[in-house]
């Protein structure tokens, strides 16, 4: 999602990835809103829903960010090293604060319509990011520290690295500082995507195993939320099926997926961005003005949750200067081809 480079063939099954996810990403929160202001009740289908999309949903982000990276950058060199952590400073910094401070602003605002209430403004831009901010913070650590590579072995040796972090996290292994620990849970995400471009994974016509593992975690995913299973490495092997799953069927359905999804995929930053900034003050406004109608609630929040982004990134499309908070990089590209 972070990539903006300026010319590049489209990865289409990259893009409806990303809408996926970024659905999946607007329906956790928004529902969670929902239960927590008592709109909605939480009940077995939502619990399950809520802890089932978190295997997967943020990691599909990293694998599809992992993979941009190592196709569209060379990363091999600290001269290269440098300029990449600059653009990425850039493009994934101005976002974050822009954005981790408006719904700082949000939650103190509206403290009894949100998820949670909010902690000092330092320590959400640097201690403790807010979601779904957190991606952008890690990923930026990620790049710091992930070279692109070069050959096969570097590449299975970077896979190794990211293993044996993730085992030290699922076994009770991290440290006080934020940044190392999503660097060593999600590493793993980010390199697995570098891995299905050096060895040119080929995910497309495999309809029939997409289904097949797609099933299989559903199942997995029911058992082990009847059986009230809480425990990290079987969250990790339900993440690695979930994102198979929906990596080999959206590359299977690529062709027919339509001009929906083209259409959303222009928008998954600005939807990711900015869905809770429409959703709590829409649900604060209804439920002051005595609309508790749960019906009215989730069609009206969900609405805004998708339309308002798409039209506030529309709108500072158009005034070019405002575009800037999204799109950075875009912004100076196109002030430097005048």
């Amino acid at each position: 999602m972070s990539e903006q480079a300026a010319v590049r063939t489209r990865e289409k099954w990259v893009d409806d990835v990303k809408v996926i996810a970024c659905i999946l990403v607007v329906l956790g929160h928004f529902f969670q809103s929902m239960t927590k202001a008592n709109i909605l009740p939480e009940n077995n289908l939502y619990k399950w829903f809520n802890m089932t999309i978190y295997h997967f949903h943020v990691p599909l982000f990293f694998i599809c960010s992992g993979y941009l990276y190592q196709k569209y950058s060379k990363v091999n060199d600290f001269k290269s090293w440098k300029k990449n952590v600059s653009k990425k400073e850039l493009a994934l910094g101005v976002p974050y604060v822009t954005f981790s401070t408006a719904t700082w602003v949000l939650k103190t605002v509206f403290s009894g319509s949100v998820n949670k209430q909010a902690d000092s403004l330092f320590s959400t831009l640097v201690l403790s990011p807010s979601a779904p901010y957190w991606y952008l913070y890690a990923l930026f650590f990620i790049f710091l520290v992930t070279p692109t590579f070069s050959t096969v072995k570097m590449t299975v040796i970077g896979l190794a690295v990211a293993v044996v972090a993730k085992v030290y996290i699922l076994t009770g292994g991290g440290t006080g500082i934020y940044a190392v620990s999503t660097i060593l849970s999600n590493e793993i995400w980010f390199v697995l995507g570098m891995s299905i471009c050096v060895f040119d994974v080929q995910i497309r016509g495999k309809k029939l195993q997409g289904t097949v593992i797609g099933l299989l975690f559903l199942g997995l995913s029911v058992a082990v939320y009847m059986a009230d299973i809480q425990n990290t490495a079987m969250s990790f092997v339900l993440g690695l099926l979930a994102c198979a799953a929906v990596i080999l069927l959206v590359a299977g359905f690529e062709e027919k997926s339509g001009k929906m999804m083209s259409f959303f995929a222009k928008y998954t930053m600005p939807i990711f961005l900015m869905h809770t900034l429409f959703a709590a003050p829409l649900r604060s406004a209804l439920l002051k003005i005595g609309i508790t109608n749960a019906v009215i609630h989730v069609l009206l929040g969900l609405g805004i949750s998708f339309a308002g982004p798409i039209i506030a990134a529309w709108i500072m499309k158009k005034t070019k200067l405002l575009e800037f908070f999204l799109y950075p990089n875009k912004f100076f590209g196109r002030a430097k081809s005048r």
